[in-house]
């Protein structure tokens, strides 16, 4: 991945001396948080790595617990774009900010490494942000969070009663919901991408299909009441 202006890649000395100094924007990375005593890379056993091995590198990655950290040059101004990538299957990123300050991209990389919580990250760079989402991941109620999200969503509105309902079922309130191509998804772990599923798509006429992940199109079965809707689908979820 590089950054490209005009199909040539930017040049970062003009606005990243510290680059040409210390041979690449990953050295650099190093060299200031060696420089500022912070520890980067301890104990994990992979190297950070740049793209673009066959020119200037305008991006560096560095592994952490939670997953992939990225560090990008800003396109055509001094600054840095960093990105913390998560290795959960629901969600892409925990959080992303900018700074024109390589020491303090630097130190959010080793405290995130190192174990800090969104909200301490926050508090020590409030230039970086998270969603909601990633917040309820980090204090562990990102089921919650998650209905709450899909509850309140506007653009989903038509789903609401549906939703209501599911919620309210013990045997379905501890699944994960999402929605993909207008099809209401119940995961049954919210920290896996394909775990078993139950789904529900609501048609023009009012009525719903039910199916499991297991299951083909020819399994789908109709209801017009929510609350057969509902028996059935905590009777299928004890399939998964």
């Amino acid at each position: 991945m590089t950054d490209v202006i005009g199909g040539h890649p930017p040049d970062s000395s003009e606005h990243h001396p510290e680059l040409a100094r210390h041979g690449g924007l990953t050295a650099a990375i190093r060299a200031t948080a060696a420089e500022h005593s912070l520890d980067l890379d301890r104990g994990l056993g992979a190297e950070p790595h740049a793209a673009g091995a066959d020119r200037e590198p305008t991006v560096a990655w560095f592994d952490s617990p939670r997953g992939r950290m990225e560090v990008a040059l800003r396109r055509a101004e001094p600054g840095f774009d960093i990105a913390l990538s998560s290795d959960r299957g629901w969600f892409a990123n925990w959080a992303n900010g900018s700074t024109a300050d390589i020491a303090e991209a630097a130190g959010v990389l080793a405290a995130w490494q190192h174990g800090a919580t969104l909200a301490e990250l926050s508090r020590r760079f409030p230039f970086m942000t998270s969603s909601r989402l990633s917040r309820g991941y980090d204090e562990g109620d990102q089921v919650a969070v998650m209905w709450d999200l899909q509850l309140g969503d506007p653009a989903f509105a038509q789903y609401r009663e549906l939703l209501t309902a599911l919620h309210a079922e013990p045997q379905l309130a501890p699944m994960f919901p999402f929605f993909s191509m207008w099809t209401l998804r119940l995961a049954k772990d919210s920290y896996r991408e394909q775990p078993g599923e139950l789904l529900v798509r609501r048609r023009d006429d009012g009525s719903y299909l039910l199916w499991s992940s297991s299951e083909t199109e020819e399994d789908q079965r109709e209801f017009r009441r929510l609350d057969d809707l509902v028996a059935a689908a905590a009777a299928l979820r004890t399939t998964l």
